[in-house]
């Protein structure tokens, strides 16, 4: 089962790699509403790759939600 979530997070790491491309190829081609949604899809990925890094148990929770 942990290996499921270590996939998903090869997986959404890589995805994020190219959405970041994406945002360099809309500045500099001066399309910002492209480089915004690369923007966008950037931050749900980096959410979800945090959530299944809880998942696995590489990052816990804080003192205060023990």
């Amino acid at each position: 089962m942990r290996s499921i979530y270590v996939v998903g997070i090869v997986v959404l790491s890589g995805l994020s790699l190219l959405f970041a491309v994406g945002i360099i190829y809309g500045e500099a081609t001066d399309q910002w509403f492209l480089g915004g949604g690369f923007v966008g899809a950037l931050l749900i990925a980096y959410s979800f790759i945090v959530l299944l890094l809880r998942q696995v148990g590489l990052i816990g929770p804080r003192k205060t939600e023990r």
